[in-house]
Order: C-alpha cells, then sequence, then structure tokens
C-alpha cells in the first residue's frame, strides 16, 4: 500500500484541492497562520525524551503504519507502561474533524508499535489547553477513509475543483488555487485574463 504523510489526512478532510497542491503539485507558501503554527511546533519538534517515575515523553517521534499506509511525526507521546497517547499540537481554536483523524492515525501507528492507545489529545494554542480524542471505530473508519481519499488524489490527472467558500478566506495557497476562478460553478467559457472583484464567496 502507499504510504501517504499524516499530515495529508488532515488536508485531504479540509480541502481536497489544497491536499491535492501540498502533497501532488508540492506547492506550499506562507501566511500568518503557517508561521504562527511554525512557532507553536518549536516547543516540540526538537527530538527528546523525558523520564519520570515509569513515565516517559517523546518528542518529535517518526512513526509510520503498515496496515493503513501511513507514516509521519508525532509531535508529542506520552508513554505509561504499555499505553501512549498522542498529542497533536494546532496554532487555532479547537474543532472536532480535521485534526481528529490525523490523531487517529498516529495512534494506528503506535498500535502497530505495540502499544494500547484508547485516546489522544489536540493541544491548542489558541485554547491553551489539551482536547480529548477517544480512538473510535468510528473515528479509524473516517481516517481510513481519508487515506484512502488522499491516494486517490495522488493517482488523479488534474486537480479537484476548488470550492470557493469561507475556508478560501485564510488559505495560504489561495493565490495559487485561484478559487474563483476554478470552482465548480466556473463557466468553462470565462475569460481567465479577464479581472474579476475579489470577495465573492458562496457561504
Amino acid at each position: 500500500m502507499e504510504s501517504i504523510p499524516l499530515a495529508a489526512l488532515e488536508h485531504v478532510t479540509y480541502c481536497r484541492r489544497q491536499a491535492a497542491m501540498i502533497h501532488v503539485e508540492a506547492t506550499w507558501a506562507d501566511s500568518v497562520d503557517t508561521v504562527r503554527g511554525d512557532l507553536v511546533h518549536k516547543a516540540v519538534d526538537l527530538p527528546g525524551t523525558k523520564r519520570r517515575r515509569g513515565f516517559i515523553s517523546l518528542r518529535s517521534l517518526p512513526v509510520r503504519s503498515r496496515r493503513y499506509g501511513l507514516h509521519g511525526i508525532c509531535d508529542l507521546v506520552e508513554i505509561e507502561q504499555h499505553t501512549a497517547t498522542p498529542v497533536e499540537y494546532k496554532v487555532g481554536p479547537y474543532r472536532p474533524g480535521p485534526a481528529d483523524l490525523q490523531v487517529a492515525g498516529q495512534a494506528v501507528c503506535l498500535k502497530e508499535a505495540g502499544y494500547q492507545v484508547p485516546l489522544g489529545y489536540v493541544y491548542s494554542a489558541t485554547d491553551r489547553r489539551r482536547h480529548q480524542v477517544l480512538i473510535t471505530d468510528s473515528l479509524l473508519a473516517a481516517m481510513a477513509a481519508a487515506a484512502a481519499d488522499m491516494r486517490t488524489l495522488l493517482r488523479a490527472d488534474k486537480l479537484p475543483a476548488a470550492r470557493n467558500d469561507k475556508r478560501c478566506r485564510r488559505c495560504s495557497l489561495r493565490d495559487d488555487c485561484l478559487p474563483e476562478l476554478t470552482h465548480t460553478q466556473t463557466p468553462r467559457t470565462a475569460d481567465l485574463f479577464v479581472p474579476r472583484p475579489l470577495g465573492t464567496w458562496r457561504d
């Protein structure tokens, strides 16, 4: 099975076109949000280990899953005896959804390494707290579906159409994506060289 990055699980769930641009076309651009994310991750991106009374904290831990075809790096993993708990760091406020799938992907990688992983956490720098993510069968099924969708994008011969909705407003790839021109409702006869006003969103 073709292995995909853990980060792609969140990308493809949030926006399929964004995921294809990042992981197929290698397109990337920084924004205020991505720079803030880099600063938040500085605390955990340096590999390191802390031990205290049978409790081990591992930062920047490489993991992989052969069963699900996943690979990546866990921001933080806390291990106590035979139980491992992944902690994913995010800069924005927590909302259940794409970030949970990334935690689920880390969980299956740790399970294949021999640990029990009943739950994980998403740490929000905005909220300044951890949000618990239970590793349920339904979450694992959604994670596997996202991985399969990402593989479909990797094999596709063209990028998916943009949605041109509120997600585009703060997307760092907006200038490369051109959602006003590439979304599904753009007429095929549209002249790509005619300037169009900004700010038309389908919310």
